[in-house]
């Protein structure tokens, strides 16, 4: 399915899912943003993940785009039929190309992609992201579908 101009359902801006099948990946994020006082779930699989939004939608989801044994396009089409109005955090560790072609994916799917992290990265790369999203100067969500500034996140 591809985006429709529905409205997205309400988000919880205090919840986050991480996708990765990288347990060590999970739990760095996981730390963080518990830290920074968000209730986080963690998913090795697309399946799994979906299958959680079934008790609401959180804020952010980080996305490991080269899923073993699952597929993130199947995470970002599956967001787009629950027209999830919250924000995707792509992020990867091989090659560019890959990235480049997920993130395009999303869009045609309408679904808000923060701008995609590269594999490693610092604490900080998070840090930065849920700022932004907490950011009273970005109240207004930029249209579905897009890579621009994500919406805000409450605090």
């Amino acid at each position: 399915m591809i985006a429709t101009n529905a409205a997205p359902i309400a988000v919880d801006p205090h919840r986050a899912l991480v996708i990765d099948d990288d347990a060590k990946v999970r739990e760095f994020i996981e730390t963080i943003l518990t830290q920074l006082g968000i209730k986080v779930a963690s998913f090795q699989m697309a399946k799994e993940a979906l299958a959680s939004l079934e008790d609401g939608h959180p804020g952010v989801i980080f996305l490991d785009v080269a899923l073993l044994r699952s597929d993130a396009i199947d995470v970002l089409r599956g967001l787009g039929e629950r027209r999830y109005g919250g924000v995707v955090q792509l992020m990867s560790g091989g090659r560019q190309a890959l990235l480049e072609a997920v993130q395009r994916i999303g869009v045609r799917h309408g679904v808000k992609l923060a701008p995609p992290l590269n594999k490693p990265f610092a604490r900080e790369a998070i840090v930065r992201l849920i700022e932004s999203l907490r950011s009273p100067d970005l109240a207004a969500p930029p249209d579905r579908g897009t890579a621009a500034a994500p919406p805000a996140l409450g605090r």
